[in-house]
């Protein structure tokens, strides 16, 4: 098993007290967009690029310090060659790719309730003064002030990361 380089960031036990906690970041190639979407839903920081040839990616991805996520057997040999973290994905729909990215790096469990980030550039939601006619709080992107709530397409995605995460802890 690989082992991957994750940002180090402290997080407030108690009092005085703190731990260190391995975050990854990732770089998403233009093969998994919905992935990267995923992932920023659950509060990863992650780039998604489309544009890029591979050379391009596996240099940002080195600079960044972010793991490169793809299905391109290619990409991933040339980041292997550069000495590049990369994961290969090899299943099909996101719910087996979520499972098998996260097993391929070592998160066994997942935390639904971090805050998310925007799904559309990434950038971090903050909590607004405003409300949904249902009373759900609204978010907006710190970055291109797109906003979000909790609607009916939640419950979907909640019941998908229950899964994913019922089965990283099997």
């Amino acid at each position: 098993m690989e082992s991957f380089r994750m940002k180090k960031q402290n997080q407030e036990v108690s009092q005085g007290e703190t731990y260190r906690v391995l975050i990854p970041r990732f770089l998403v190639d233009g093969m998994l967009g919905s992935l990267s979407r995923k992932l920023r839903i659950l509060g990863f920081d992650t780039m998604y690029d489309k544009e890029s040839n591979d050379t391009k990616l596996v240099l940002e991805a080195q600079k960044e310090g972010r793991i490169l996520v793809t299905s391109d057997v290619r990409l991933q040999q040339e980041a292997k060659r550069r000495g590049v973290e990369c994961v290969l994905i090899t299943t099909p729909t996101d719910k087996e790719r979520l499972v098998e990215l996260f097993l391929k790096i070592g998160i066994k469990r997942l935390n639904s309730d971090t805050a998310s980030r925007c799904s559309s550039c990434n950038g971090e939601l903050i909590p607004t003064e405003e409300k949904t006619r249902e009373g759900k709080e609204i978010y907006s992107c710190r970055e291109c002030r797109k906003l979000y709530w909790k609607g009916g397409h939640w419950k979907k995605l909640e019941a998908l990361f229950r899964e994913v995460g019922s089965r990283l802890e099997n």
